[in-house]
């Protein structure tokens, strides 16, 4: 099998990292960013010295119940990783384990068939599938059951927005490009954000008040996603009162 190579930004640091070593500096438009694969110094930073390095570049935000761990910096991520740290202690990773290797499990089985009738596959596509089991199960306590069903909304969604993160693909023209402008000029993030945010529950109400035009006003990824989270969340919060 043939290992996929990293494309674009992924790519370029790597031959930046030959070039300058492991610790470099780059700027993101006008933003200083540090650029580390050293591993003893990532220790020193994340660990050692928490405390002190806690601040993350910041995303800026036009309401604050949208603020989470991935968007937030400064003294309000330092909280909200706080709080997460005992989720990914040893026990509760131990306690995680049936249902990863369950997900493992059912990807094993479907490489046995493919083995068994001889068949080709695309290996890529089932570790995306498998990982997305993985997070729904562990993180949301949601069976998704996403290797067994490719066309899975929440797979489809996903892949959209967080995947080509992870996997190295490219995300779409306009991703792209709203993300070099928000590099670019950092002061009009807020006015990026509250026009995708406007634009998008415009997309929303449309869609609920004629649900045929779905297919041609589709909302973006990551709001449809978090609405569905969001959805979850409250559920579960009504299960526990009763």
């Amino acid at each position: 099998m043939r290992r996929r190579q990293p494309k674009g930004k992924v790519r370029k640091l790597q031959t930046w990292t030959k070039q300058f070593g492991q610790i470099y500096g780059i700027y993101e438009g006008t933003i200083r960013v540090y650029i580390v694969s050293n591993a003893n110094f990532l220790q020193e930073v994340f660990i050692k010295q928490f405390s002190n390095f806690y601040a993350r570049k910041g995303v800026i935000q036009t309401n604050t119940q949208l603020v989470n761990l991935f968007t937030s910096d400064g003294a309000t991520w330092k909280r909200q990783r706080h709080v997460i740290n005992p989720t990914f202690s040893a026990i509760k990773l131990k306690e995680m384990a049936p249902l990863i290797n369950d997900c493992i499990n059912q990807l094993m089985n479907k490489l046995q068939t493919y083995a068994d009738k001889n068949e080709e596959f695309n290996i890529y596509e089932l570790y995306k599938r498998m990982t997305m089991d993985v997070i729904c199960r562990c993180a949301f306590g949601i069976d998704t059951n996403m290797q067994n069903d490719p066309d899975n909304i929440y797979l489809k969604k996903a892949y959209r927005e967080y995947l080509p993160l992870i996997f190295f693909t490219q995300r779409s023209h306009s991703q792209r490009s709203t993300m070099k402008l928000s590099a670019l000029i950092p002061s009009f993030n807020s006015l990026f954000i509250k026009l995708t945010f406007l634009q998008n529950n415009l997309k929303r109400r449309i869609n609920q008040i004629f649900p045929s035009s779905i297919e041609y006003f589709e909302e973006l990824p990551v709001l449809w996603l978090g609405n569905r989270v969001t959805e979850v969340i409250e559920m579960r919060s009504k299960q526990a009162k009763q």
